[in-house]
């Protein structure tokens, strides 16, 4: 599927990733490549692939490598992947440190579908080209419209 996101996806907890499966599966505009429990496997498997995923999200607390510095290598080792930040946190340094580090955005764990619509509204090079709700609007008229 040609015109789908590669999306990459690491976090420690089991249920978020389960969480992400399904949805990038019912959003039908993600191919979710790889799940890893910390960065430092998110970046082997980066290391190994013969194509690199477009997104990239990143849990910010997870063991052996966390969320920020996962961004840092990422951003440095891989520019052309656009990062996004998961987290509970509410720290606005931690979120800052999160952006400094290289992530385009950082999203709250309480809302993964708006996350994935936001992350469907960025192009390759990171550019946000539409909104996410000018998306979601224009999918509802396009299912409702009966006027044709």
């Amino acid at each position: 599927m040609e015109n789908k996101i590669k999306l990459v996806f690491a976090d420690d907890s089991k249920l978020q990733q389960k969480i992400i499966a399904l949805l990038s599966k019912q959003f039908d505009l993600f191919d979710l490549q790889f799940l890893a429990n910390n960065g430092n496997e998110l970046l082997q498997y980066l290391d190994s692939c013969e194509v690199l995923p477009q997104a990239c999200i990143l849990d910010l607390h997870m063991p052996v490598m966390n969320g920020i510095s996962a961004a840092g290598e990422v951003s440095r080792r891989f520019p052309t992947i656009n990062i996004f930040g998961y987290t509970a946190t509410e720290s606005l340094i931690e979120i800052h440190d999160f952006r400094r580090s290289g992530a385009v955005q950082v999203f709250s764990k309480c809302n993964p579908e708006y996350m994935l619509q936001v992350i469907g509204s960025y192009d390759k090079k990171g550019r946000q080209y539409n909104s996410p709700s000018i998306v979601k609007k224009n999918i509802s008229i396009t299912q409702h419209d009966t006027s044709q």
